[in-house]
């Protein structure tokens, strides 16, 4: 055969191979794209006190009806909003519907959400995120382990009226946004959980949750996420749904769905969740999940262009119900059920019912018709969660094959033909047989705006049966519960919902007698979260200790705790001789084969160096542990074993530390030493100590070292001891000496006589001591060749109490740790200094837990201490007793090993988490729709009909007849009315934004100076001479100590740099302020003084010197000044400081303008400008004294304009038509400006008309009227921009602007407006630049307006400029929610024109237009950096009064603090500033107390955010007078740890013991008023308080008796007085 026949063939037999592959994965595609979706979990609230799945199944399957009265608890005013009349304004005539119970209530701090931001928050997402929860936990999976996960969140929204009519409302201010944006709705669930799948919020109104369920079932489909939350909310928060179908004659007057009945008269709303967890079928099943029920198919469409908005069409209806049916695969005879939409109107049901009769009803079988029914009967229509409601109602029936009846039916509607139909009204239930195929159901949900969905609910398949599987072999898993030992771990956020969280278990134990206990501990370990409130049920019968849990009560099966600070990790304790007992280890090795086989290991590794059977021993009578040589090995291999039984466990060691031979243990575990190697190492030792026996004793003494060695030095003397020496100090009371036997005992002997706890030790050689010389040489030659190795887990040792490398632990180092004594106390203080908290004693019963107690006592430190066993307690109840003590602190467990795993124990439900829920709600969130009284009923009329643009109801409003010729010309009218309430509603707002620059008189410092120091006078080279020698004068006049700086304009950063510190090194102290004349050299260009001030301020930051930089200018600013600013270029340095400010607020001094000339300086003006402290940083010196730049409200209220402006001539705009340029080129071209262009360099074309975009200004055009609306441009921080770039930044700014007017050719009564921002106008990070070019163009525009040309300068804060693509995409737009943030709320554009007609109007020459909140805003301004400019603003100064004092009020409040701790003992003094933390804590979140704020819980899990941390942090300067970081809760993240840093700043260490004087004092200065003077002298009391002052104010006299002629300078002669002051004096 040919190679070319066999590479055909070949050829051909790959592409079948290819052909069959690629329809194999088109046919996987094909399933996957069709596999049924599995509902592994649900979760609802409804109506009724529903509050699970199972709660609305016993609702519906008995007929109950959950319709009650409007809820009292939501503000609304029940008493007006009731009226009979459909067409009474603002009223409703029902007063009936569905309600959840506490929708007004939330679990804030189980999701650490602050009180604040829960109060700001929408309802609908706070009921969300808890049914969230809740579904995760009923699909038995702890929802913290989704973290990271593709988890998907669908949610179907409506209406969110909550925060409908707020108004300025300070506790929610900065929470608004995120509270109220229907993306957060679903983000939230997604954001708190840590999902990372899609999450997409959905509002269809009505069809919403259904629409969420068929996005998830795609996204599931096409992998886009792995599991998915999916359904609807809706809470009433205000009446609004109620009043507006009154309106339309929608609603039932009793609030009930008469669904598909004669009677129906209108749908009854009501409100509710629901949410489904959806998994893929195969994952489910693959996973292990429950399957509920499965989602075959679904379907949404759109009615179209139909007979109206919000009707129902019935052709949609029947398409969406068959696309469905399609992409199930089905027919629909194989549907058993509907679930309607069924809301009762006499419209809408008869339409669903035909499309229902069009599509189910053909082609069944007459003994199995469609069965209808509607839940909608039983809880009212719950909007945007209607349709999961209806689907989980349809799950539980499918799982309990029970159609329920839907009520209200009195009779059939007649509107529909329902004979012959195969459809059938299910008005009592039903069995809902099988048919030897999967039970299925429809669902429909029908939006009011037209979007309809329909989905198929189908019946779970079989679980698949499991092979039956031998038990594992015995590999440690399942000891303990073999052993009777089942731990049942709870746990919850607080003390409060742990009880609760019992006392569910414990109820839902007591109502399923049938569940093993092992079932219920290992679904509590594996589907539920840990938290930090903690327990653990032990023992073999959990149900008492749980019903003691659960109601606050000490049980001894219950272990209980709170989470506290564990450092780096656990710390294993290896005791030295002394904790051995008859029978230790023997119950273990039956019970733990882990421990078991690390036994095996241990005597296999000692066999080589011993003549006895370790298993022999440990099983034997006790006997041989008498031993030294026994004991000493037996209880290293039982250390070691019961490390490798806590590894099996989870408990990995940080760190390890032995007691004398306990260290071998600990170098063993730690990896120092192998097995073997320590085995030899602990019974050659052992073996060598019995050569000492005889000669030596021990003795254990309750005394501390320093105690210990006075106790020898006196029987010292009595000649009893010169052998005895301390052996080892095990903490601050707990000492051990070695020694001779006579000796020893004698030392005890006098010990006890005294009173004093002291026993000998049961050994009979002194160890520790010099005895162990005598076995020096032996134990180096037989212990030669021991290998150590470096560790990961930290090895501290006891014989240099600190910490020491592995592989340093030779022959040498077990030589001397038999030797020297041991320094365990050291060595636990050292562990303690290096931050770690928890101990666990590993041995057979705990004989140094008590020592770390005490060192930890005494250190007022908070640890975890554990033991293993105990003596006669060596069992796996012990070990999981000890388990459960470090767990409910902290430390991780690892619970499953309890638990056998080949088959593990059964996954079962549960109950979810006790919310603890509190009330959050706005006081004033739902205003009146309602009349508020007879007599403003006419007048509410009146202006509901105007606002809604209702001539009608206008017309009867005014009593209009029908015959009424004024009633026909409201239609005039009426428009007319509607645009003026719009345009005072905009002026209202626009007025509320105004605010104008101020100067005002500032009162003078102290004593009119600055601080005594040096200061160093920087000018610009052969410049500004006179300035700098009239400076120098007034503060040389001051006192201060100057010096001078003369600085090359262009010199560089690095040079200047240089110089600075060569000249900082150079005087005693480095000057405390740097004074800057270098703005005053403008050069040709304006530009030298602005680059060279920049290049200082940057070389200063280089430097690092503690310093601040103040800068002048001449004649920048207008203060007050006619005519404008003299200097217009130097403003460019206004710009620039005030960024500089916030950008080096450490190094920036600030901004003074001086007169016009030197000989204008008033040397008081400058020493009082220069000596501010308090935040007063832009000043100007006039005649007047020192002006301090505010910012002051600026309403206009009633003022009339003072012209009527209108656009004439040509119009030109300078900027691009992507930003406001565009904008205000479309509203002039609106308000007649004609024509009017746009220059715009990129040139996009305008579609506005009259508006023409230019590259160049029109050379034949006659420009009448300038606006400057550019871009900021680049942003930088200062430290990073050269002198070179922000000239030429500013230059391109000023250069636009400049050449447009002169090409523009602009004369008198022409009108330049210049687009500023408060960039300009009080700082902003990054945007140095900009603000100076803005800075001189504000003063620009001043300085024109002599010329009679209409300069107007507008300083404007956020323009909310609409995105189209964001909104869109559902996009958040970072800047604009950046700046909310920040405070700054983006103002609309139309309102924006209305300040702007206002400010031409008036021909206001500078106004700033923003709208701030200041709590937010003025609290992050000065986070850094204290400012006077907002001192006239009451709400700015609501945050900054709180944190402002001045540096007196701030030395005298930390005094204060000081002295009151300074009386309390030393114990008390972290509680004071712990509860002053806790307090002002609870405020700033407001809490109602600070008992809500857990002082041991991080701040970031309390709530805080970035603005509470702010307030915080002003509450905590304001009460300590501490300048605090802003980073303070995060440095210090929980209340616990900020107190105890707060106490080492207000009272570090030493100043305490001195401190109680003070009040001694105080008594003292007390007493002395309260006698007459005649005896203060009488009695001798001034000469002994004059002679303290003396022996105490000199240092050198201090602590010496004074001489004879100070005793009583009341007898001094005149010689005696004259040389004591020569003495004194120097003289």
């Amino acid at each position: 055969m040919s190679t070319t026949e066999d590479k055909l063939r070949q050829y051909l037999k790959r592409v079948t191979l290819d052909l069959g592959r690629t329809r194999q994965r088109l046919r996987e595609a094909e399933e996957r794209s069709r596999e049924p979706l599995a509902v592994v979990s649900m979760a609802c609230r409804l109506p009724g006190g529903v509050r699970s799945p199972e709660d609305l199944w016993d609702l519906v399957s008995s007929g109950r009806d959950a319709i009650g009265e409007f809820p009292a608890d939501r503000g609304w005013d029940l008493e007006n909003l009731y009226h009979p009349d459909p067409d009474h304004p603002g009223t409703s005539y029902t007063r009936h519907g569905g309600f959840v119970p506490d929708a007004t209530d939330f679990d804030a701090g189980f999701f650490s959400i602050s009180p604040r931001e829960a109060l700001a928050a929408e309802p609908q997402q706070r009921v969300l995120l808890e049914t969230a929860w809740e579904a995760l936990e009923g699909a038995r999976i702890d929802p913290n382990s989704l973290k990271g996960t593709e988890t998907g969140v669908f949610a179907g929204i409506s209406s969110q009226d909550y925060h409908t009519g707020l108004g300025p409302h300070d506790e929610v201010e900065g929470y608004i946004a995120t509270g109220s944006l229907g993306s957060v709705v679903s983000g939230r669930v997604a954001y708190t959980l840590g999902l990372e799948g899609p999450a997409v919020t959905v509002d269809t109104a009505c069809s919403s949750s259904l629409v969420a369920i068929h996005l998830a079932c795609n996204a599931l489909r096409r992998g886009e996420c792995d599991l998915a939350l999916a359904g609807g909310v809706t809470v009433l928060a205000t009446p609004t749904v109620f009043v507006e179908f009154s309106r339309q004659r929608g609603l039932s007057p009793d609030g009930r769905c008469k669904a598909f009945a004669a009677s129906a008269d209108g749908t009854g709303f009501a409100e509710g969740v629901g949410l489904l967890l959806l998994e893929r079928l195969s994952d489910a099943q693959r996973n292990g999940h429950r399957v509920l029920a499965v989602i075959r198919g679904s379907a949404i469409n759109q009615d179209g262009a139909s007979n109206g908005l919000s009707a129902p069409n019935d052709v949609a209806q029947e398409r969406v119900i068959r696309r469905a049916l399609a992409d199930a695969r089905l027919p629909s005879s194989e549907v058993d059920a509907v679930e309607a939409h069924g809301t009762g109107t006499k419209l809408g049901d008869p339409i669903e019912a035909q499309a229902l009769l069009a599509t189910y009803g053909q082609g069944r079988a007459e003994e199995r018709p469609l069965w209808l029914g509607s839940v909608k009967s039983n809880i009212g229509h719950t909007q945007a969660a209607a349709g999961v409601a209806g689907v989980i109602k349809m799950v539980m029936a499918l799982r309990h094959g029970v159609l329920p009846a839907s009520l209200h039916i009195d009779e059939p509607s007649e509107f529909v033909e329902w004979d012959g139909g195969g459809v059938r009204l299910l008005s009592e239930a039903r069995p809902w047989p099988e048919a030897g195929r999967p039970r299925r159901a429809g669902v429909s949900s029908f939006g009011f705006s037209g979007t309809n969905a329909h989905l198929i609910v189908e019946e779970a398949p079989e679980p698949e049966s499991e092979p039956e599987s031998e038990p594992e072999a015995d590999s440690g898993r399942g000891a303990a519960a073999g052993a009777g030992v089942v731990p049942w771990v709870v746990s919850a956020r607080s003390e409060e919902a742990l009880r609760a969280q019992a006392q569910r278990l414990s109820e839902h134990v007591a109502a399923h007698a049938e569940l093993s206990p092992a079932d219920v501990g290992w679904s509590l370990v594996r589907s539920r979260s840990v938290f930090e409130h903690r327990a653990v049920v032990v023992g073999g019968d959990p149900g008492p200790g749980l019903a003691a849990l659960a109601s606050g009560q000490v049980h001894p099966d219950v272990v209980a705790g709170v989470v506290g600070e564990s450092g780096p990790g656990p710390v294993l304790v290896f005791p030295g001789q002394g904790s051995q007992w008859v029978g230790m280890g023997a119950q273990l090795l039956g019970q733990s084969a882990v421990f078991a086989a690390r036994m095996a290991e241990c005597e296999q590794a000692l066999a080589p160096h011993v003549d006895w059977s370790l298993s022999q021993v440990i099983g034997g009578d006790g006997a041989d542990l008498a031993r030294v040589d026994v004991v000493q090995p037996v209880l290293w291999a039982i250390m070691v074993s019961l490390a490798a039984v806590w590894a099996d466990h989870g408990v990995v060691p940080a760190a390890v530390v032995g007691h004398s031979q306990g260290e071998i243990a600990a170098a063993c575990v730690a990896g120092a030493l192998s097995l073997e190697d320590a085995a030899r190492v602990v019974a050659v030792r052992s073996k060598a100590l019995r050569q000492l026996s005889g000669g030596g004793a021990m003795a254990s003494l309750g005394l501390s070292a320093e105690q210990t060695q006075t106790l020898l030095n006196t029987t010292a003397q009595d000649g009893v001891q010169d052998g005895v020496q301390v052996a080892a100090v095990n903490s601050p009371s707990a000492t051990v000496i070695s020694g001779p036997p006579e000796q020893i005992q004698q030392v005890v002997t006098a010990a006890q006589e005294q009173g004093l706890r002291a026993r000998v030790i049961d050994v009979d050689y002194a160890s520790h001591g010099p005895q162990v010389d005598q076995i020096t040489d032996h134990l180096t030659h037989t212990l030669t060749g021991i290998e150590p190795a470096a560790t990961q887990v930290a090895f501290y040792s006891t014989v240099t109490g600190q910490r020491q490398d592995g592989d340093l632990l030779d022959t040498a180092y077990w030589v001397t740790n038999l030797r020297r004594p041991v320094r365990f106390a050291d060595t636990l203080t050292t562990l303690l200094h290096d931050g770690y908290r928890v101990f666990i004693e590993v041995s057979p019963h705990p004989v140094l837990t008590p020592a770390i107690e005490d060192c930890a006592d005494r250190t007022d430190l908070r640890v975890t201490t554990t033991p293993t066993l105990r003596r006669d307690h060596g069992d796996l109840t012990q070990i999981t007793r000890a388990a459960a003590t470090l767990f409910t602190t902290g430390t991780p467990i690892d619970w499953t090993r309890w638990f056998l795993t080949d088959p593990p124990p059964t996954l079962i439900d549960l109950p979810t988490y006790p919310f603890q829920r509190k009330r959050y709600w706005l006081p004033d969130g739902t205003p009146s729709l309602a009349v508020p009284g007879p007599q403003d009923e006419e007048e509410a009329r009146f202006w509901t009909a105007v606002e809604r643009g209702d001539a009608e109801a206008l017309s009867d409003a005014l009593a209009l007849a029908e015959d009424d010729d004024g009633r026909s010309s409201l239609d005039a009218v009426l428009p007319v009315l509607s645009r003026w309430r719009r345009e005072r509603r905009d002026r209202s707002a626009a007025d509320s934004w105004r605010h104008r620059v101020e100067w005002r008189r500032v009162a003078a410092g102290p004593a009119g100076r600055p601080p005594a120091g040096s200061w160093l006078i920087v000018r610009p080279r052969d410049v500004a001479g006179d300035w700098a020698r009239a400076c120098a004068a007034a503060l040389d006049a001051g006192g201060c100590r100057v010096s001078h700086l003369d600085i090359d304009p262009e010199v560089g950063r690095a040079d200047l740099g240089a110089a600075l510190r060569e000249r900082f090194a150079a005087v005693d102290a480095p000057p405390l302020r740097v004074l800057s004349l270098l703005a005053l050299d403008e050069g040709k260009d304006g530009f030298r003084g602005l680059t060279a001030s920049l290049t200082l301020l940057q070389a200063l930051v280089d430097a690092g010197a503690e310093t601040s930089l103040w800068a002048v200018t001449c004649g920048a600013v207008s203060a007050g000044d006619d005519g404008g600013p003299e200097r217009p270029a130097q403003a460019r340095l206004w710009g620039l400081g005030r960024v500089a400010a916030l950008e080096h607020p450490a190094v920036w001094g600030g901004l003074v303008d001086l007169p016009p000339a030197p000989s204008d300086l008033d040397p008081v003006h400058l020493r009082e400008a220069l000596g501010r402290e308090d935040g007063e940083d832009q000043m100007a010196l006039r005649p007047a004294g020192v002006l301090g730049r505010r910012l002051v409200e600026d309403p206009l209220g009633a003022d009339q304009p003072r012209l009527e402006w209108r656009p004439a001539g040509a119009v030109l705009v300078n900027g691009g038509l992507d930003g406001p340029a565009g904008w205000v080129a479309r509203w002039l071209a609106e308000h007649g400006a004609e024509p009017v262009f746009v220059l715009d360099p990129a040139g996009a074309a305008s579609e506005t008309p009259g508006v023409t975009v230019v590259d160049s200004v029109p050379a034949d055009a006659d420009i009448r009227m300038l606006v400057h609306a550019t871009a900021s441009g680049a942003l930088a921080p200062l430290c990073e921009t050269t002198p070179e770039a922000l000239a030429e930044a500013v230059r391109a700014s000023l250069g636009a602007v400049l050449d447009v007017e002169e090409r523009g050719g602009l004369r008198a009564g022409d009108t330049v407006v210049h687009f500023s921002s408060v960039a300009a106008t009080w700082g902003s990070r990054d945007h140095g630049a900009y603000a100076a070019a803005a800075a001189h163009l504000d003063a620009l525009a001043q300085r024109r307006r002599a010329s009679g040309v209409h300069a107007v300068s507008v300083a404007w804060g956020m323009w909310d400029v609409p995105d189209d693509e964001a909104e869109q995409a559902g996009r958040v737009r970072p800047h604009i929610e950046r700046a909310r943030r920040q405070g700054l709320v983006p103002m609309r554009p139309g309102t924006a024109f209305t300040a702007l007609h206002r400010i031409l109007q008036r021909d206001d020459p500078y106004t700033v237009v923003a709208d701030i909140a200041w709590r937010r805003f003025a609290a992050l301004f000065t986070l850094e950096r204290r400012t006077r400019l907002f001192d006239e603003l009451p709400a700015a100064m609501e945050v900054i009064g709180t944190a402002r004092g001045s540096g007196e009020e701030a030395a005298e409040a930390v005094e204060a603090l000081r002295r009151e701790l300074a009386a309390r003992p030393e114990a008390e003094r972290h509680g004071v500033l712990l509860a002053l933390v806790r307090s002002h804590a609870a405020a700033a979140l407001r809490h109602a107390g600070p008992e809500e704020v857990d002082p041991h819980r991080p701040f970031q899990d309390l709530g805080f955010d970035s603005l509470a941390a702010v307030e915080l942090r002003n509450r905590l300067r304001a009460a300590t007078g501490l300048r605090l970081p802003a980073t303070l809760v995060f440095d210090y993240p929980t209340p616990d740890a900020l107190a105890g840093w707060l106490l080492g700043e207000v009272l570090p260490a030493g100043m305490g013991a001195a401190l109680p004087a003070f009040g001694r004092l105080d008594d003292l200065e007390a007493a002395l008023a309260a006698l007459p003077p005649e005896d203060l002298r009488s009695s001798g009391l001034i000469d002994r308080l004059q002679t303290l002052l003396w022996k105490y104010g000199d240092p050198a006299v201090a602590g010496s008796e004074p001489g004879g002629d100070s005793a009583d300078l009341t007898k001094a002669t005149a010689d005696e007085m004259f040389a004591l002051l020569d003495r004194e004096l120097g003289a």
